[in-house]
């Protein structure tokens, strides 16, 4: 079993300390230095706009500074990683918005607004003609699953029977979606979000883990080969060993985790295994420095939780 180096982690260290952004050092002192919530709290306000919701590149891949429901996502997970109760301002700012942007008709949220072609983006994002829509299977699971779950942990913040009904909906969207987990794999990753919820109620909890126990072995990418590129990895269904399909795919999460020590970037990184092609190469350059911080961040966090660091 291979262990990340205290060289390599120190390396990884520098960077986060140097080059992240404010936010990604904010949580690195957070999580690995116990940290006061504070700095976190005051990097991640410069995300939030006056409407509550969050945007400014939160998600690198998408520079428009309108509020999405793709980084607001982003914001309440760190908001709930940093212990924020629910008549926190910026909490309740955040759950108003998601209430004012959910679709009354399909109980989705579009998952970018209308305006991030007029900005820098990945060209997966780039929206033509509802495109967007279509890949994303009308946003019915993605980002809705992991905003329900959310809303969820925050729940004292909105009807309850209205929470009742988009969960029931997204749940049994879960159930019954054809190619769940297909492509990268970021729709049962959202699933896995909500079924992982503490304050979810149990018979739904049930369920979806009925489902995505059964897709998750099938949809995993063993194959180091493809791990470079756009799959499912292994860590990416199970960040911890506590995750909700762990126990079935142990062997290849140790092989990722191995993996993963090996590819540290000799500046002390793990880079993203995706690019802009000549899209907005300048900005892309930005971008791939953001996501360089955040991915060590996150890589570090999740090294730790299966006791390689």
């Amino acid at each position: 079993m291979k262990q990340l180096s205290r060289e390599a982690f120190d390396l990884a260290r520098q960077f986060l300390k140097t080059r992240a952004r404010a936010i990604d050092r904010a949580l690195f002192e957070r999580r690995f230095a116990g940290a006061p919530a504070k700095t976190a709290l005051v990097e991640l306000a410069h995300f939030q706009n006056d409407d509550g919701g969050f945007g400014h590149g939160l998600e690198p891949d998408v520079r428009t500074p309108t509020s999405s429901a793709l980084a607001t996502a982003i914001g309440l997970q760190i908001l709930k990683e940093l212990d924020c109760p629910a008549d926190h301002p910026m909490v309740k700012q955040a759950v108003e918005f998601l209430m004012t942007t959910c679709s009354t008709a399909t109980h989705v949220w579009r998952i970018i607004p209308t305006d991030a072609n007029e900005y820098p983006h990945a060209p997966w994002w780039h929206d033509d003609g509802e495109s967007l829509a279509r890949t994303f299977d009308s946003f019915r699971i993605n980002p809705r699953a992991e905003l329900v779950g959310l809303l969820h942990h925050y729940a004292s913040l909105v009807p309850a029977r209205w929470l009742d009904e988009v969960t029931e909906s997204t749940v049994a969207c879960i159930e019954t979606a054809e190619k769940l987990g297909a492509g990268g794999g970021d729709d049962i990753v959202c699933a896995i979000s909500l079924a992982e919820t503490v304050e979810l109620p149990g018979r739904a909890k049930t369920r979806l883990a009925a489902r995505i126990r059964a897709v998750a072995p099938v949809v995993v990418s063993r194959d180091p080969q493809r791990w470079s590129s756009y799959c499912t990895p292994p860590l990416k269904l199970a960040p911890s060993p506590h995750s909700l399909v762990a126990d079935l795919i142990l062997e290849e999460l140790q092989s990722h985790l191995d993996y993963q020590i090996d590819h540290q970037a000799p500046q002390g990184t793990w880079e993203p295994t995706w690019s802009w092609g000549r899209l907005y190469p300048e900005v892309w350059e930005q971008a791939r420095l953001e996501w360089r911080g955040k991915l060590t961040l996150d890589t570090l966090t999740t090294l730790r939780a299966f006791g390689r660091v």
